[in-house]
């Protein structure tokens, strides 16, 4: 009974809005803040004693999923790792919040990179990632100082910028974002590309450039939306923008309950690992502005640019983009996405397509 009563309210909270929205324009209503839009002194500068950075290390994956950590002492001994080859390209994953490379997120990262010829380098700095969320995003501006410094040692062991990519979910995003503007001042380079898998937005949303990720972090930023008004931000960060389903919340594969934040926030990770399994099938159309992109508005923009989300993602091309997926994995609609029909809230239920006014339960 009092998980009945949960679904309920969860329902009314979730739909009120949209009820009102039939009586009140966007001006009356106004447009959300977002989860934690400030958190004060979450850009205080910060450092990490000596002491404590035996807990930042490295964990390098490879040779059918072996691994071996080494220390941030010790770190520029990757070069030497069996399982590392600088002549191809090399994956880093920055984790999020209360994650670790031992955790199911960074494994499936890990393996899925180390199956396409990637060298694997997983960053763990779980002990700075595992505190209260604020101290947690404050702490994450050294840690990037600390990785980038590793890495630069790396070039000079033949590590080559413009094979290195950084992988990035939720506040590992922003890690990112420090971990590659250090880089640049260390090494006077730009790493190839960031792709930033749904960035936290909490105490990051009403942040300049320097304090969160940004598209001048690398060569190329791709950043994937899927929960902009909770765990994530709206704002575009990278050279290509794309929100998926408009961005604020994901169509659910359990019918009688709604995708919410927490389910939308993680639902970037599967839709991701599909685009590495199916490329070129998640097909994204060109949008004018953000708000075209939430209303799903975008398909009838004259001529209609697409690009394809995913690895091999044309670095040409900039702007704003709108992904409708399916409510089940793989997700992907491929050119049925490129139809209006295919909208995911137009295609929730079929509970209310009958003509029948005199109802049953």
């Amino acid at each position: 009974m009092f998980k009945c009563v949960l679904l309920y309210v969860n329902l009314f909270l979730i739909l009120a809005p949209y009820v009102s929205m039939a009586d009140y324009n966007r001006t009356t209503l106004g447009y959300p803040a977002g989860l934690m839009s400030i958190c004060p002194g979450s850009t205080k500068p910060a450092t990490i004693p000596k002491s404590q950075l035996k807990y930042l290390s490295f964990v390098v994956q490879g040779n059918g999923r072996s691994r071996y950590k080494y220390s941030y002492w010790n770190a520029k001994n990757i070069a030497n790792d069996p399982r590392i080859n600088f002549k191809r390209k090399t994956l880093l994953v920055a984790i999020g919040y209360l994650d670790s490379p031992n955790l199911p997120i960074s494994a499936m990262f890990a393996n899925e990179y180390e199956d396409r010829g990637y060298n694997v380098i997983l960053v763990d700095n779980q002990r700075f990632a595992t505190v209260h969320y604020h101290l947690a995003t404050r702490l994450m501006r050294p840690v990037g100082k600390h990785v980038a410094e590793v890495l630069a040692q790396l070039t000079q062991y033949g590590l080559d910028p413009s094979t290195l990519e950084i992988l990035g979910f939720s506040l590992g995003c922003h890690t990112a974002g420090f971990i590659a503007k250090h880089f640049q001042t260390f090494t006077g380079r730009n790493i190839s590309s960031i792709t930033a898998l749904e960035p936290s937005g909490p105490c990051f949303r009403y942040l300049g450039p320097k304090d969160r990720l940004d598209a001048s972090d690398a060569d190329f930023v791709q950043v994937i939306h899927t929960n902009i008004d909770g765990y994530g931000m709206a704002t575009p960060m990278g050279h290509v923008d794309i929100y998926v389903n408009g961005g604020e919340y994901q169509p659910s594969d359990i019918s009688i309950y709604p995708c919410t934040t927490t389910c939308s926030h993680f639902r970037i990770l599967p839709i991701w690992i599909s685009a590495l399994k199916n490329p070129r099938k998640f097909i994204a159309m060109k949008c004018r502005d953000i708000q075209q992109a939430r209303d799903a508005q975008c398909y009838g923009n004259v001529p209609l640019e697409t690009i394809v989300m995913g690895l091999g993602i044309d670095r040409r091309k900039r702007g704003i983009f709108y992904l409708a997926t399916t409510m089940e994995y793989p997700f992907y609609l491929g050119t049925k996405g490129l139809k209006e029909e295919y909208v995911y809230w137009k295609r929730m239920t079929n509970i209310n397509s009958g003509n029948e006014t005199e109802i049953y339960t």
